[in-house]
């Protein structure tokens, strides 16, 4: 079973890409730092089975699809016209931007800030607006990384070295 759960990932990989979406709006969705879930997908380190509720869930993953992921069972034998593909792919993808318009609802409700900012972005051109949301998503990694690095000085704080 290890050995099947570790093969997930490659179908975890096409059902993400299905979506339209990168691995780092995958990984922060579920929760995981974007390298983690980068090492799932190339099967490199097998996904912990607690992972797998919140993966069918976060990408609205059908229960027949997800059990064939699971099982590393080919998918549907049948071939499907272009067009029933073409419409299966946009009710995926329909509604997976839906849940995640659903989990961001309340942090948007309850914060001014965000609304705000959300309001600037939105009165600027597409190009102006990658731009800018790829300059602020830099920033808030290398805040987080300083962040996470503090953390680790601040647990030696406590601690005497020199009565060791």
């Amino acid at each position: 079973m290890k050995n099947d759960i570790l093969k997930f990932g490659k179908h975890l990989k096409e059902y993400r890409e299905e979506l339209n979406i990168n691995q780092n709006e995958a990984a922060y969705m579920l929760g995981i730092v974007p390298n983690t879930y980068s090492n799932y997908e190339r099967c490199e380190r097998p996904i912990p089975m607690v992972y797998l509720p919140k993966i069918k869930e976060v990408f609205k993953i059908p229960d027949d699809r997800f059990l064939d992921m699971l099982l590393d069972r080919p998918r549907n034998k049948k071939r499907e016209s272009v067009e029933d593909a073409a419409v299966r792919l946009k009710d995926m993808r329909e509604k997976y931007i839906t849940g995640v318009t659903d989990s961001l609802y309340e942090v948007i409700n309850n914060s001014a800030e965000l609304r705000q900012l959300l309001g600037f972005i939105q009165m600027m051109d597409t190009k102006k607006q990658r731009l800018y949301l790829n300059g602020l998503r830099q920033i808030l990694v290398v805040y987080d990384d300083l962040h996470h690095a503090q953390s680790k000085d601040n647990r030696y704080e406590d601690v005497d070295f020199e009565k060791e």
